[in-house]
């Protein structure tokens, strides 16, 4: 699928929230209102990884609305030429001139079989990666980052006064709870954010899994939602692909369309 396809800014733009408010002092972002009609895309960048891509998507947004300017984006903070870390984004409110510094957060999780503490449990379909440990470093690094010496440095260069400047998150993410498990709760997030499905390999490898039609999505393609528009193969087509990503820990996303043209986004796990 072509990456300058406009789905992919409206897939971002359309994925809700990881919460709502305010979570344990993360205030989230209030995206502006966008018209698609006129967005001035360009290409997405297609050697990078998905992040990247989504760093490109938000940039662009950003400047296309009518409610921001784009101070300042991956500004690295480096103390006698070592890397401290970057800053996501600066913005200013066109309308009350307020400084808004921006840490954008893109976040595929599996909700475990497990029915309390929702936030510690909430986990990256490789296991390489947690909401506790991302909202630890953002609480505890990524903030802070910008109360050092060298970031105010950086703050002053650009006209801001780091005493007036507001931080944001914008964290968005797609959540993915048991097979067959319906009316899941995600509490303290935002149940919008239930995208799909996750089944162990185990699981899948079954007779209920056969009949049904499949779809490996690409990186990008994560973003959007199942459609029609692609080659579905059969469950033994697709079953070698997804050992190979298993072997290598790798949990792969397809999409899977049963015989009354359901369509839905599924993680095959390797634990």
């Amino acid at each position: 699928m072509d990456l300058i396809n406009i789905s992919y800014y409206k897939a971002f733009f359309n994925t809700p929230s990881l919460w709502t408010g305010e979570l344990d002092g993360l205030k989230q972002f209030d995206f502006p209102e966008i018209y698609f009609e006129n967005l001035a895309m360009g290409s997405i960048p297609s050697n990078v990884r998905l992040g990247h891509k989504i760093e490109h998507i938000f940039l662009k947004l950003i400047q296309h609305s009518r409610q921001y300017k784009v101070i300042g984006h991956n500004i690295p903070i480096r103390k006698e030429k070592v890397s401290l870390g970057e800053i996501d984004f600066l913005l200013q409110d066109i309308d009350s001139k307020q400084f808004i510094h921006i840490e954008l957060t893109y976040k595929f999780y599996v909700v475990p079989e497990v029915g309390t503490n929702m936030p510690l449990h909430l986990i990256g379909p490789n296991q390489r990666d947690s909401f506790k440990a991302k909202k630890e470093r953002i609480i505890n690094h990524q903030i802070p980052l910008l109360k050092t010496s060298e970031a105010t440095s950086v703050l002053h260069r650009l006209h801001i006064n780091p005493e007036e400047l507001v931080h944001r998150v914008c964290f968005k993410s797609q959540l993915f709870i048991p097979f067959l498990v319906n009316n899941w709760d995600v509490a303290p997030f935002n149940p919008s954010c239930i995208s799909g499905r996750w089944v162990p390999f185990h699981k899948f490898n079954s007779l209920e899994f056969f009949e049904h039609r499949y779809y490996l999505p690409t990186k990008p393609e994560w973003l959007l939602n199942p459609h029609n528009e692609v080659n579905w193969l059969r469950h033994s087509d697709i079953l070698d692909v997804v050992t190979i990503q298993l072997k290598k820990r790798n949990s792969p996303l397809i999409w899977m369309k049963s015989s009354d043209f359901n369509m839905v986004k599924l993680f095959v796990l390797w634990w």
